[in-house]
């Protein structure tokens, strides 16, 4: 589950602190960043609407505490529903389950009548009665059985949501509910009761009723109990719709479930690799805590054998763990590029080798300078916006340059007179061949444009970082880049 702490760290680590007022899109734009795909438009827009905006510049921004709490609040909200939602579930599953199996033992054809009963509360129970547990017995004929409230119930309104089910014996006309409370250790006694008379119910259909309860003289209390009752004539086709009414029910709930779990994650993604790594290494800290006082008590027994020693190797394990947790988290923020800006390096490298072969007969200083700038993005972390869009403006003069280049010899291709002023005759089948890689080149260079593109809108966000793994050699590229490593591939 979610954490103030969480949230606002998550938020600060990606370059959004608490203080600061940000708009929707700022925020959207983190949280995308953050879960690695696109946070869910719905779920932000019931968050931004229970966050109370602020009008700057003709636009709302929103404070970053107000948004990290109400994401810490429908956390919080959605882990209570699945909650719920698993406890009812079991508890339907469980009915199902005895359902069928008095399905089973159930003959198609009975003459015996049954009352199904819900008990759902009782309502209205005086404050100044102080009793201390409460319990409802219900009569049928020889038949008794009791109810006992939820746990932590109101005293004023204890709910009970049970069921219960009666054969009606032929001669009986009536079902008594009970009511008893009990003081501390007193033996339990009748506060109240009520009468549910059978032949209210014979039309076979579910009723709810709200009965008054009476003290013993008949005096009416003020209270009542609610139930939903149901007189049944034919018990194998009433089981046969009660299981399929539990079978909806399942069906609704899980389908709720998986609703509130999707929500959820939703929710909890953008912080969830912080969130367990906080919990992994608050277990660790326990864990090694642990370890220590079970040490300690034994030295303690032991007094021949010092500790001293042994203290301060599990200082040092406390110690070891804090900068494995440092470590984790610098590698947690310096996660491995992208695939395409991967690609990109490999493109960007094959046209340096073509503009080396191509620049060996026919100068062009901008491809050069355009090379180099390919290689300083990466090698001298360059992986900056305006770097790029000053290598893509090179680039895109450099096609020019190639087309009244090509213009030019492309006349000398067709014409007659095949000497060259520079090179002269002898210069005419390696021309050509140089010609043939310029074409190559000048199409290559439109393949180069999209990668920049696709660097450029990486390199916009200036808290991105990301590893690229040339060969053996890792390069840190952006924010808090650190020495190239060596890795064993």
């Amino acid at each position: 589950m979610l954490n103030l702490q969480t949230v606002l760290r998550g938020f600060e680590e990606n370059g959004l602190k608490q203080e600061k007022q940000c708009n929707e899109d700022e925020i959207l734009n983190k949280l995308d960043m953050m879960a690695r795909r696109e946070f869910d438009r719905e779920i932000a827009e019931q968050i931004f609407e229970q966050c109370r905006p602020t009008q700057e510049n003709l636009k709302l921004v929103y404070r970053l505490a107000d948004v990290s709490q109400t994401l810490v609040d429908a956390s919080l909200i959605l882990s209570e529903k699945i909650k719920k939602a698993e406890q009812q579930l079991k508890q339907i599953s469980q009915n199902k389950t005895i359902c069928e199996k008095q399905l089973a033992e159930t003959s198609v054809y009975s003459d015996t009548r049954y009352l199904f009963l819900t008990l759902l509360c009782a309502k209205n129970i005086p404050l100044k009665l102080k009793y201390t547990n409460c319990h409802i017995q219900l009569n049928l004929g020889v038949t008794n059985q009791i109810a006992k409230p939820e746990q932590q119930y109101d005293r004023v309104n204890p709910e009970f949501n049970q069921d219960f089910e009666f054969s009606i014996p032929p001669t009986t006309t009536f079902l008594s509910i009970q009511f008893y409370i009990q003081t501390n250790a007193a033996p339990a006694s009748l506060w109240g009761q009520a009468y549910l008379q059978i032949q209210q119910l014979d039309d076979q259909s579910v009723k709810d009723m709200e009965l008054q309860l009476k003290d013993p003289q008949g005096r009416e209390l003020g209270a009542s109990i609610e139930i939903e009752a149901q007189i049944v004539l034919n018990k194998h086709q009433y089981l046969q719709t009660q299981l399929q009414k539990f079978e909806q029910k399942i069906y609704t709930l899980e389908n709720d479930l998986n609703e509130y779990r999707t929500d959820l994650d939703v929710v909890e993604r953008p912080f969830k690799i912080k969130l367990i790594k906080e919990q992994s290494f608050k277990q660790q800290q326990n864990d090694i805590f642990e370890q220590f006082d079970r040490n300690q008590q034994m030295n303690e027994i032991d007094q021949q054998h010092p500790y001293q020693l042994q203290i301060s190797q599990h200082k040092e394990q406390i110690i070891s763990a804090l900068q494995s947790e440092k470590h984790l988290e610098k590698f947690d923020e310096t996660p491995e590029a992208p695939e395409i800006l991967q690609l990109g390096v490999i493109i960007f490298t094959i046209y340096g080798l073509i503009t080396l072969f191509v620049c060996s007969a026919k100068p062009s200083f901008l491809d050069v300078l355009v090379c180099h700038g390919l290689m300083f993005t990466i090698f001298m972390d360059r992986f900056e916006p305006f770097h790029l869009k000053l290598v893509g403006g090179g680039l895109v003069a450099s096609i020019f340059y190639d087309i009244l280049w090509m213009k030019q010899y492309h006349l000398w291709w067709e014409s007659d007179d095949q000497n060259n002023p520079e090179w002269g005759l002898k210069a005419q089948t390696l021309l050509r061949f140089v010609l043939v890689f310029t074409y190559i080149q000048f199409l290559y260079k439109f393949v180069v444009c999209y990668y920049i593109y696709q660097f450029h809108r990486e390199s916009i966000d200036p808290t991105k970082r990301y590893i690229f793994t040339i060969w053996r050699i890792q390069y840190k590229v952006g924010k808090s880049r650190d020495s190239s490593t060596w890795q064993s591939i």
